[in-house]
Formats: C-alpha cells, sequence, structure tokens
C-alpha cells in the first residue's frame, strides 16, 4: 500500500509556478511509476488548499467554481494517468483557502472521489477503510468553526471518529496543518495540540499527514513516536526557497517502511527530481506497552515486515488486575487449533509449567526447575517471602551439558532459558529470557506461563499491586502453523491400534489423524505414525492381492505416503544445519503440507464402511 501525499496546489493563483502545474502532473505520473511497482494500491491524500483564495468574497462564485473545475481537470488527467497500473483512490481534506468555499470544494471532491463524504462529515472529518489495509484513516478539517480559523479542529467529532474505528486499530490523520511547527514563520499549527497529542496517544495513531507548511518537515510526538508528516507546496510560486514537491510513502502491517521526498528541480537535467528518505528511524525491536495484547499486535506487525527480529524486548508496565483482565478478554476467543482439537493458552501456559511433563508434551519448562520434592514456584515463593530484592530469584532451564547434548538432535533443548523474579514495594518484577521465540503462537503460551505463575504467587501469599514484566529474546520469528511440541496422536498411538484403521477401513480416523498431523508445523520431525501406516496400507494390498480379492488403498495413495516420507526426511536434514526459517526451508514445508492435503482428500474418497 502506497500513500501519495499532495498539499498546497493554490490553482487560480496570479502567480508562476515551475514547471506549468499540468506539466508538473505528467512528470509526477513517471515519477510514481518509477517508484511504485505496479498493481499496487495508491491513496491520493490531498491535504487542502486545492485552490487559491486570496481576494476571493467566502462563498460559493463563479470564479471559485472556474478554481475548482481547473484543478478537477488536473486531478482527473492525473488520475487516469495511473489509473491502468494502479487500483487509485482520492481523498481531501479542506484547507484554509477551502474552508470558506466548503460547497465548492465538495462538488470537486464529488468528481474526483468515487466514495465522497458528506458535505457534514467533510466540515468535520471523515474516516475511510481500504480494502486490504489494516490502518485506519480519518480526513480533518482543520479551519473548523464559523470563523473558519487556522488550526481549529472539532475535537469532539474526531474523538468520536477514532472510537467508532475501535481503539485497538492502528490509525492515520490526514490534515491541512501541522500539529506543531518547526518554522518560526509559522503562526497557524493546531491549536490546543496537547489535546491532538492525547487523543493520537489514547486511539494508536501512527502517523499525522499534513501540508501548508511549504517546507519539507517530519517529526515524531508521543508516547508511540507518532510520525508527523509534512510537505511542501505540490505547486511552488515565485518561492525561490520551496521548490514543488510531494511525498511517496509505503505503508505495509501498520508501519511506515518509506517516506519519499520528492522535490522538482528545474535544472536537474535528465533526473529533474531531488529524492529524499525522511523516514531515518529504523524498524524497532523493542515493544512496549502498558497491555500484553497492544505489545503483542506491535510485534506482529514488524514481523509481518521482518523477520527474524534480533535482540527483542516486550515491555508491560501496568497494574496487575490491568494485565489480567487483558489477557482474559484476548484469550476469550483466541485458541490454538490443531486438526479437530482446540487448546487454550491459558491450560497450555499450566501444562508447560507444571512439575512433570504431561502426557500431551514431548517436554516441558516446569520439570526442569523442579529440585527433588520442591517446585521452582516452590523456590519462588520462599525468595520472595525472605529477600525481594534477591538477584538471585532465578528459574533457569538448562546448564551447559544441556547445551552440548542437544547438539546432536537427539535431546530437547528448551527455548526459555530462564526466568526471573524480584519485588520493589508493591511491584511485581518478571524478566523471561528466550534463546528463541516463535511469536505467533508460542509467545501466547509463554505470557500465560507467567500468567500462571503469578496466581501461584498469590495463591501462596505474596502480594502486588503493580506488574514490569519483560520478555526478552535474542531470536524472535513468526510461524504460521506450530504444532508448540503437542504430540500428534498418529505419532504417539499405539502401533496395533493405527494397523487396525488401515486393516478395518476406519477411514475418517485416518483423515482426522493426518489432518491433525498437517495443521501444526514441527521444529522436530517425527514421522513414526506415517510411516506405519504406510506400512499397513502396503500390507494390507499385498494380503487383498494374495486372497484373490481388491486392494483396497490405490497405488498412487501408497506412493504420495512415501513421497511425503521422504520430504520429511530432507526437511530434517535442513533443520539441522539451519535454524532460521529459510526460502528452502518454506518451500519443503509447503510441499509437505499440500501432499498431506492430497492425501486427505484421497482417504475421504475412499468408500467408508462401518467398523466393527
Amino acid at each position: 500500500m502506497y500513500i501519495v501525499q499532495m498539499a498546497d496546489l493554490h490553482i487560480g493563483s496570479s502567480s508562476r509556478t515551475m514547471p506549468e502545474e499540468k506539466a508538473l502532473f505528467l512528470k509526477s505520473v513517471e515519477l510514481i511509476k518509477n517508484q511504485i511497482p505496479s498493481n499496487e494500491t495508491i491513496l491520493i491524500c490531498l491535504c487542502g488548499d486545492i485552490i487559491d483564495s486570496e481576494k476571493v468574497l467566502a462563498g460559493s462564485s463563479e470564479e471559485t467554481k472556474k478554481r475548482y473545475e481547473k484543478a478537477e481537470n488536473l486531478i482527473n488527467d492525473f488520475k487516469n494517468g495511473l489509473e491502468n497500473e494502479y487500483n487509485v483512490i482520492i481523498k481531501c481534506c479542506p484547507g484554509n483557502h477551502d474552508a470558506t468555499h466548503i460547497d465548492d470544494l465538495w462538488e470537486f471532491i464529488s468528481k474526483v472521489d468515487d466514495t465522497h463524504p458528506s458535505k457534514t462529515k467533510l466540515r468535520k472529518c471523515y474516516s475511510v477503510k481500504i480494502e486490504g489495509l489494516e490502518t485506519k484513516i480519518i480526513f480533518v478539517n482543520s479551519c473548523e468553526g464559523d470563523q473558519y480559523e487556522k488550526g481549529c479542529i472539532d475535537f469532539d467529532a474526531l474523538e468520536q471518529e477514532l472510537i467508532n474505528l475501535g481503539q485497538d486499530n492502528k490509525k492515520i490523520i490526514v490534515l491541512h496543518h501541522t500539529v506543531m511547527s518547526m518554522f518560526e514563520e509559522d503562526s497557524s499549527p493546531i491549536r490546543n495540540a496537547a489535546k491532538l497529542v492525547n487523543l493520537i496517544d489514547k486511539f494508536d495513531v501512527i502517523g499525522v499527514l499534513h501540508g501548508h507548511i511549504h517546507g519539507r518537515e517530519i517529526l515524531s510526538l508521543g508516547q508511540n513516536q507518532c510520525k508527523i508528516i509534512g510537505t511542501g507546496a505540490l505547486l511552488s510560486r515565485n518561492n525561490p526557497n520551496v521548490n514543488s514537491q510531494f511525498n511517496i510513502i509505503e505503508l505495509k502491517n501498520n508501519i511506515f517502511l518509506k517516506i519519499l521526498n520528492c522535490r522538482y528541480i528545474a535544472d536537474g537535467g535528465n533526473d529533474p527530481w531531488d529524492i529524499k528518505d525522511l523516514n531515518n528511524c529504523e524498524i524497532s525491536n523493542i515493544f512496549s506497552g502498558n497491555t500484553f495484547s497492544k505489545a503483542y499486535r506491535k510485534l506482529m506487525d514488524t514481523l509481518n515486515v521482518m523477520t527474524p527480529i534480533y535482540n527483542m524486548r516486550m515491555e508491560l508496565k501496568t497494574t496487575y488486575r490491568e494485565f489480567a483482565e487483558d489477557l482474559e478478554k484476548f484469550f476469550y476467543e483466541d485458541k490454538l487449533k490443531i486438526g479437530d482439537k482446540e487448546w487454550s493458552y491459558f491450560d497450555l501456559g499450566k501444562l508447560w509449567q507444571a512439575d512433570e511433563v504431561p502426557d500431551e508434551l514431548y517436554f516441558n519448562h516446569g520439570s526442569y526447575y523442579k529440585m527433588g520434592e520442591t517446585s521452582g514456584i516452590d523456590y519462588v515463593v520462599e525468595a520472595l517471602k525472605k529477600k525481594p530484592t534477591s538477584n538471585r530469584i532465578v528459574l533457569p532451564t538448562y546448564n551447559m551439558e544441556n547445551i552440548m547434548k542437544s547438539l546432536d538432535d537427539k535431546n530437547y533443548l528448551p527455548s526459555l532459558a530462564s526466568i526471573q523474579f524480584g519485588k520493589h514495594e508493591t511491584k511485581l518484577i518478571v524478566h523471561m529470557h528466550l534463546r528463541a521465540l516463535e511469536a505467533k503462537q508460542f509467545l501466547k503460551i509463554n505470557i500465560c506461563e507467567i500468567d500462571y505463575l503469578l496466581k501461584k504467587l498469590i495463591d501462596n501469599g505474596i502480594t502486588f499491586e503493580n506488574v514490569e514484566i519483560v520478555i526478552s529474546a535474542f531470536r524472535v520469528q513468526k510461524i504460521d502453523k506450530f504444532h508448540c511440541f503437542l504430540k500428534s496422536e498418529i505419532d504417539v498411538m499405539d502401533s496395533t491400534d493405527l494397523i487396525t484403521a488401515v486393516n478395518y477401513k476406519d477411514f475418517l480416523k485416518l483423515s482426522q489423524l493426518i489432518k491433525e498431523k498437517r495443521d501444526g508445523q514441527e521444529t522436530v520431525i517425527k514421522t513414526k505414525g506415517l510411516e506405519i501406516i504406510y506400512k499397513a496400507m502396503k500390507a494390507s494390498n499385498k494380503a487383498m492381492k494374495k486372497s484373490g480379492e481388491k486392494e483396497i488403498y490405490s497405488e498412487e495413495l501408497i506412493g504420495l505416503l512415501k513421497q511425503v516420507l521422504d520430504v520429511y526426511e530432507e526437511l530434517d536434514k535442513i533443520h539441522k544445519t539451519m535454524s532460521i526459517q529459510s526460502d528452502i526451508e518454506k518451500s519443503y514445508a509447503e510441499n509437505i503440507d499440500n501432499l498431506l492435503e492430497t492425501i486427505i482428500n484421497s482417504i475421504n474418497e475412499l468408500e467408508e464402511v462401518e467398523v466393527s
């Protein structure tokens, strides 16, 4: 998704522009095609001052109509030049030159915007939702009120629009005037800017796009470092210090990847554009917030753009009550689904912290810090009671011997390295460190492990009001399908039961078992169950053929099972030499998915019989 940010066209001004208006739009089309890949969606944000209203009376007039008609022709020609290669959307907010001519501005917008707002919304603010874009965008009139004063916003209307879009959705605000200016001569930034900054923080606004500055400007504001992105006049008029310019912004998963300020230089020769990326901030590896849900969404947005992330740090500072309530809400419907089974993340957190390895898991964390009859949480409780400020209240999962033994891939080595606890007055401090972290599913288990341990502390008389939780990881990646070390039923079933399902034609059971296998990607390859089914089907066919009866399982199906076992073997070799998800690993995993899906479909097509 790309945004082309344009402002301050001032159509109808008597001042001369370089190059001529139509020529600049044509050159802008060429530049955009060089900077943006084809078939992308482009949102053209017109940040106000479409016409120049100096010496023109307020209200509608033939002169203002004429100027907006000229702007309409220029914008539609510009749009037509892009539409053959892009999905083009045009949206607009008023500038101070437009605010006294809202009726004519609205007529202009209705001609260039296929889904234009109502006139009432245009006077206040309106939001747009673009297919495929998570970020919600709000266009605001910053000359609101009877006096059309510069920098005035109807904050009540804006807050209601933000509420309507949902607290958790990321948002961008588009308006004409800057939040606060970097230029001494600018006397018209937003009035009561602190109120706007509070709304920016409260409603997860990640960017504010504006014009009016007639220069190049970008800064960050608020606790979430919202980007304030300004652009100078699209059509510079007799100003030797300001070139005609606009911004090209690349937006992906609520993250600004590029903010290209494109200035037209008259003496640029074959390359008349000066292009500078104003986005000098690297993608962060620190994710903070007062709730896990907010910090988690920030992390996932980043992983959707860049993976893996090294030295990740998630910081949560809140009351224990808010922490617990957020988790209850976050996990109310969210379950880990593998095959036909659903797992509560709270239940999984408890299983991973159990003193003994549960039957459902290949290994867990809690069993590593049990010493004799003393469990890890027993130690933490006693240590916090004796010396709550101690730096030694640590639950480690392995030592150097464990690491050395794990190198042959025959022994599990937990990704969780340690959990440390401490207290400062009424605040409980928790630090979980992981050598590696799968974030999409397993981070949810990790936070539920912490939740389970905190509840155990409370049950054992440890009191606290606030929590400060840090989760750090050397490397973080996202795996769309991950088994989370839950045992697939197919790999733990007694071989006799699997052979019976094959011989007695329990096709439904076989299909369910393989579906569960398909739905959970494994970092440690287990193929025992598939191997038994493969051999049992071959043996069944051999017996049927020997007795002169029709074979149950086709050679194609048996061949698919052999093929998927071979691919699993190759993937296992890759896992032993590479820890990061590579393109080749993804290719093998996708191949396995496709083969298992074909096997499931083939089994489902077999004639089902009742099992005796």
